[in-house]
């Protein structure tokens, strides 16, 4: 087993070390029900079923399933090396094309897990936010919260959100989530009481900084609040050299290409320290480069958690390693994301595969950390009594599922990408 999750989306997001609370519940009374009561008898160890959203390769759907308390019934994303990883690893309950043109199933979901794509959100992009095509996404997960109704839900982006268009993007954002079929049509329809923070993955057992938004909403009609996220791993956060050190990766593991390197780049690597990057060789030095943010030729530091893993970028951008001259392997970056050694990227064959399988990675919400976050989640909705699933309807409908995927097998032009 991969030291990393023991307990067992094509750009990067920003990084920043801030860890706070946003916003807590709200504070307006509950009010009756919008829809058929959901609420009932619930012991301690009652299963909830999830739908998922913008699922990528599976990180916070394996998560939540880590917990031992959510099975999904129902994922989607776009990519089609992202739903053949999917599939592989978690089941052929995925539906492979754009949420946009499609019909939710008529499944249970007790819950519904999303992580929208972050780009338009993050200070390394434009900044546009919900000015953009891909930035407006937020709208299918209110429109699955107005027609499916789930008791609960959690959603992963960037810090940037709260800040994009001058606030408005999280302005536009909070009223989907709260009332998302006001949101959408003006009319009346379920209201969530909702809490917002931004939380360091590396805080939650994961070997790597990731400062996310996370997004937590329980139907306001069930009466209970949504719980704060722990940090369990405050304290005591793991290294690199935990993840990547402790047990070594065998030389023939799935997903663990190297040698992708230019003579180059080994020779300006070995010019760099671990835990310093590119500014350590001098300016007039002929490896020396220009870099306009700190990821560029940055080398890990093995005493600390890894920098954000990303999914992609251009020369120097790859992630380097601790010990030696060269860029991480995706089964390195997979275990600094807390993927268990077990789990293989699908993405096809020769040299491709490698940018195929690290965007996977890097737009992945790792699992350690959804674990703790769905965790939360289902501890306070079985305190509160809400009921979930009973495992045969979970299995009826991913049956039920599977059966209407539609064709998994990547177009030519996704290929050839």
């Amino acid at each position: 087993m991969s030291p990393v999750g023991r307990s067992l989306r094509d750009s990067p997001c920003e990084a920043t070390a801030a860890s706070a609370v946003i916003e807590g519940p709200i504070l307006t009374p509950a009010v009756g029900p919008t829809g058929p009561s959901r609420r009932g008898r619930a012991s301690s160890r009652a299963v909830y079923s999830a739908a998922s959203l913008f699922s990528g390769c599976g990180g916070m759907d394996l998560g939540a399933e880590m917990t031992g308390a959510v099975r999904t019934v129902w994922a989607n994303d776009l990519d089609p090396w992202a739903v053949a990883t999917y599939r592989r690893n978690l089941g052929s309950h995925v539906w492979l094309g754009d949420v946009r043109d499609m019909e939710f199933p008529d499944v249970p979901a007790d819950i519904l897990l999303a992580g929208p794509p972050c780009q338009d959100y993050s200070w390394l992009w434009n900044h546009d936010g919900a000015k953009t095509a891909r930035g407006n996404l937020f709208r299918e997960v209110a429109r699955f919260l107005d027609q499916r109704q789930p008791k609960a839900f959690v959603l992963e982006n960037v810090p940037g959100l709260l800040s994009a268009n001058r606030g408005e993007a999280w302005i536009l954002v909070r009223h989907a989530l709260r009332a998302p079929t006001e949101f959408l049509y003006d009319g009346a329809g379920p209201r969530y009481e909702i809490s917002a923070e931004v939380v360091d993955f590396a805080e939650l057992g994961v070997p790597q900084h990731r400062p996310r938004l996370i997004v937590v909403g329980i139907r306001r009609d069930l009466g209970v609040r949504p719980p704060a996220v722990p940090r369990p791993f405050k304290r005591q956060l793991r290294t690199v050299r935990d993840a990547l050190d402790e047990v070594p990766i065998a030389s023939g593991a799935s997903n663990h290409e190297i040698g992708y390197d230019s003579v180059d780049v080994v020779e300006r690597l070995k010019l760099i320290a671990p835990g310093e990057n590119y500014r350590a060789i001098p300016k007039d030095h002929p490896l020396s480069v220009k870099g306009l943010i700190s990821h560029v030729y940055r080398r890990l530091d093995p005493d600390r958690p890894a920098y954000t893993v990303i999914a992609g970028g251009g020369g120097g951008t790859h992630g380097y390693h601790h010990r030696e001259p060269r860029r991480l392997s995706n089964r390195e970056r997979a275990r600094l994301q807390s993927f268990p050694d077990e789990f293989v990227f699908e993405g096809g064959d020769g040299r491709s595969a490698y940018p195929r399988v690290r965007r996977q990675i890097g737009n992945a919400v790792p699992p350690t950390a959804a674990q703790v976050i769905v965790q939360a989640l289902v501890d306070v909705l079985r305190a509160g009594e809400v009921a979930g699933t009973h495992p045969k309807d979970i299995r009826a409908a991913r049956r039920k599922v599977a059966s209407g995927a539609p064709d998994l097998t990547p177009r030519a032009e996704d290929q050839a990408s």
